[in-house]
């Protein structure tokens, strides 16, 4: 969406995108009366959003607790100099890891992860992470409750 950004939306783009936000099973009628359009021209709309990818996709919330994953960890990881783009694609691929984002200040990449207990955590950083080319040194922050952890809303 290059040189979009949000604030160029019109009042009813931010609705439709706040009513997709809130309840992405909202019929089309259902968003068009709120908004005071036909269907049709609620569905046009959407598809000019997900087209100038304001809109990426769609997708259930799942309670990463239910599904065994309670733990909590960030990982403040030193890289070398030009290997983080490297090590944080290999990130990317592994199972539990969240996010990953590259930083400024004393560490190079952050990543948030889920496992089912910290023993995982533990033996992941000690046997993947750790063992990346380029990478200098792990440090793990436990979350140990979470007050929020949502997805952007509008």
């Amino acid at each position: 969406m290059e040189g979009r950004l949000i604030r160029d939306l019109d009042s009813i783009d931010r609705e439709i995108l706040k009513m997709l936000v809130e309840n992405g099973r909202a019929t089309l009628s259902e968003m068009a009366e709120e908004v005071g359009l036909s269907a049709s021209g609620v569905r046009r709309r959407i598809k000019v959003l997900e087209e100038k990818e304001v809109v990426q996709g769609y997708t259930a919330v799942v309670n990463p607790e239910k599904m065994g994953y309670g733990v909590v960890a960030f990982l403040s990881i030193d890289v070398r100099s030009g290997e983080a783009g490297r090590v944080a694609g290999a990130l990317t691929r592994c199972k539990g890891v969240c996010e990953v984002h590259k930083t400024t200040g004393d560490h190079c990449l952050i990543a948030k992860m889920r496992a089912e207990n910290r023993v995982q955590i533990s033996e992941f950083v000690e046997d993947r992470v750790s063992t990346y080319q380029g990478v200098k040194d792990v440090n793990i922050t436990m979350a140990i409750e979470t007050y929020k952890e949502e997805l952007l809303t509008t």
